[in-house]
């Protein structure tokens, strides 16, 4: 048991499992726009993700990360370039639009981590501006990202999706801002530092009844409505039992995993595999 718990433990800290749920997120949006499934689009987010997120926790926090000995760093270490190898692969069947699209993201999240003009603060660390700076870059690489690379010309349903994964993953993250009371700096100014988490949970409960709100505008273009309902539920209810103190793996597993859950009710419910 020791064993699939330290195995368990790698999948989460190596960001493996956000891997998995940045792709399920993806699945979801391809099928709302109607698009074909790209693998290589699939794998460019399954293994930027895992570079990205795994720079971000380790690289940004621990001097002399690529010469670090400690073990399960090392481990993620190797996972890191073995998907940076797997991710320059993928970039060569990409069109050039949208490889100047993921770049706009990659800068994105490099000033997410490193300070602008020589201050001393980065994205991360502005004042209101993390959760968003987040929304964007999910929202942006799973639905925007395989838009241009489809070359479809539904600009309005792109748009309107966009905004309604925007809204999705700021509602999505509560949890991990309520968590993150007990670390975060003060002067961060998040939702719940600023509200309360009493508060919080009503603005996301808000936020979730205009997700679904989008869903019923938009739902001449697809027959997704029940499926967007379906996960407005889970998310109220994840938002309702969401604490301060939480268990090891109540957001960096259940909760992280609510694309996942969304990519397995899609495919439930209208037979779609991959």
């Amino acid at each position: 048991m020791l064993f699939y718990k330290k195995a368990f433990d790698i999948y989460i800290k190596s960001s493996l499992h956000l891997g998995f749920c940045v792709g399920s997120l993806y699945l979801v949006s391809i099928f709302k726009q109607q698009i074909t499934i790209n693998y290589y689009v699939l794998i460019c987010l399954f293994s930027s993700t895992i570079i990205v997120y795994n720079f971000i926790k380790y690289a940004s926090t621990l001097p002399y990360y690529f010469f670090v000995q400690n073990a399960p760093i090392k481990k993620i270490q190797i996972l890191s370039f073995i998907s940076g190898c797997v991710l320059l692969f993928s970039l060569f069947f990409l069109g050039w639009k949208t490889l100047f699209f993921g770049f706009f993201l990659f800068l994105i999240c490099l000033l997410y981590v490193f300070p602008l003009n020589h201050s001393k603060s980065n994205f991360r660390n502005r004042s209101k501006i993390k959760l968003f700076l987040v929304a964007i870059c999910w929202s942006g690489s799973t639905v925007l990202f395989p838009f241009i690379e489809s070359k479809q010309m539904d600009y309005y349903g792109s748009l309107v999706l966009f905004v309604q994964f925007f809204l999705f993953v700021v509602i999505y993250s509560m949890p991990f801002e309520i968590r993150d009371l007990n670390y975060d700096s003060k002067e961060l100014r998040t939702i719940p530092q600023i509200f309360g988490i009493k508060k919080s949970k009503y603005i996301s409960y808000v936020l979730c009844f205009i997700f679904i709100s989008i869903s019923f505008i938009n739902q001449s273009r697809n027959n997704d409505l029940i499926s967007d309902i379906l996960i407005s539920f889970i998310l109220i209810f994840i938002i309702y039992k969401t604490k301060k103190n939480q268990t090891k793996y109540f957001s960096s597993f259940w909760v992280e995993s609510v694309p996942v859950y969304w990519f397995i009710i899609q495919s439930i419910l209208f037979g779609r595999i991959i």
